[in-house]
């Protein structure tokens, strides 16, 4: 499967504007920590994301000059567009983060993240626990908006829980706070990742958010897909997660007529790709770089009937070679 160019756009997949940011397609790449590293991003930009977004970055850390927290907003093969995403519960921390983030001058748009589930993130305030502080997120949001000059764009869930789902009041606050384009994920806080995304609460959100563009977020893995949550919500654009783990050459397969049957790429295409990623990974975090890819290594290989047996032959597999002559044996028996 050859780059994105190739791969004619058809509705409802079509360049999107992020406030003075064009993007080629409304295809965007969401955040994951662990996942969404500089080599992740620049496989899913070649296969066709319209725009990719950094693992989610503490505020207090970049503050304090963390390598490690810093090292994840660079990346010398970057494409652009590309978003990074902050996290914190200090207004303050989080304009004087962005703001040394643009000067940077590594991306084109500051994401929020005000939806992360994770109890050491929620547990100080930040993430998810944002939802049940709505006037220290809209402080949050206007502090990063008069600190920066790249589009801020906000992601967040339903709610913290099935009681208290306020996502759409926390979407009109958002957009009366002048954020650039408003994401949800389908789920909330206490479901985590579990269940089904419940895309029938998307009802009417483009409308909610006016000129500001509705991204629809979780369980999204098809052209069908789109279409459904398009019908539901109207939204203009569509974040994918969990389901290019493994597959980056999805955002190419979703720009298809609905009803079209996603094939994936041919054996020797796909390992090709697993191997330029693992590459990719080497390159960019060294030895760490062969465990780092076990999240995708072991993804690649969903479907196949000789997965579970390749899984437990790599599982402690720390030699590059020994993993890719494995992995050529997988792909091209």
């Amino acid at each position: 499967m050859s780059g994105s160019n190739s791969v004619p756009l058809i509705w409802p997949v079509m360049p999107l504007d992020i406030g003075t940011v064009r993007l080629k397609n409304n295809l965007l790449l969401a955040p994951m920590a662990g996942v969404t590293d500089g080599p992740f991003r620049r496989m899913c930009h070649e296969q066709g994301a319209g725009l990719t977004i950094s693992e989610l970055a503490s505020a207090k850390a970049i503050l304090l000059g963390n390598k490690t927290t810093v090292s994840m907003l660079h990346f010398s093969g970057q494409q652009r567009p590309f978003a990074v995403q902050l996290f914190g519960h200090n207004s303050a921390d989080i304009a004087a983060a962005a703001s040394f983030v643009e000067s940077l001058g590594v991306c084109d748009i500051i994401d929020l993240n005000m939806g992360c589930p994770v109890s050491k993130v929620v547990k100080t305030g930040a993430g998810a626990g944002l939802m049940k502080t709505p006037e220290l997120a809209e402080t949050i949001i206007r502090a990063v908006r008069a600190a920066v000059k790249v589009p801020v764009t906000v992601k967040f869930r339903l709610g913290w829980c099935s009681g208290q789902m306020n996502f759409r009041d926390f979407a009109r606050m958002a957009v009366d706070s002048g954020v650039a384009a408003i994401t949800v994920h389908a789920r909330t806080r206490e479901a985590g990742y579990s269940g089904v995304a419940d895309w029938s609460k998307f009802e009417g959100m483009q409308d909610l958010c006016g000129s500001i563009p509705f991204i629809a977020n979780g369980d999204i893995t098809s052209v069908d897909d789109l279409k459904k949550v398009h019908e539901i919500s109207g939204c203009r654009g569509f974040m994918i997660g969990r389901a290019a783990i493994g597959r980056p050459w999805l955002f190419n397969a979703l720009k298809k007529p609905a009803g079209a049957v996603l094939t994936e790429p041919a054996p020797a295409e796909r390992f090709r790709l697993f191997r330029e990623h693992l590459v990719e990974m080497l390159m960019e975090h060294g030895q760490k770089g062969v465990p780092l890819f076990r999240v995708h290594l072991f993804a690649y290989l969903r479907g196949h009937p000789r997965a579970s047996q390749f899984r437990r032959e790599m599982c402690n597999q720390r030699d590059p070679v020994k993993v890719i002559d494995a992995g050529q044996r997988f792909f091209l028996p």
